[in-house]
């Protein structure tokens, strides 16, 4: 990817055994603007930078269950790779980690 662009890869999944995950979508917020994205890899492409990333969804009587974040830089031509997992309780926040190349 070049001509000013970067791309950040973030793979949204979900605690094994919670199929009533699977009837909702993550919402993942880069600098404050939310997209709706699906479980598994979602590719956002992104001008080069520091970017703060928000994810949660919506679960019975919350609306940002599992929300959480993280900053991350990202360099012209260069592919982020992210994971955000939830876990048991929708109180608590997800898990970001970074993947490896």
């Amino acid at each position: 990817m070049v001509d000013g662009k970067a791309t950040i890869e973030v793979t949204a999944s979900h605690m094994a055994g919670s199929a009533g995950q699977d009837l909702v979508h993550p919402i993942i917020e880069v600098d404050g603007e939310p997209r709706e994205c699906n479980w598994g890899v979602n590719t956002i492409v992104v001008s080069p930078g520091q970017h703060t990333l928000k994810a949660y969804h919506r679960w019975l009587v919350f609306r940002h269950a599992y929300a959480s974040g993280t900053t991350v830089d990202v360099g012209e031509g260069e592919t982020v790779r992210l994971k955000w997992h939830t876990g048991a309780a929708a109180f608590r926040p997800g898990v970001w980690s970074v993947l490896s190349e």
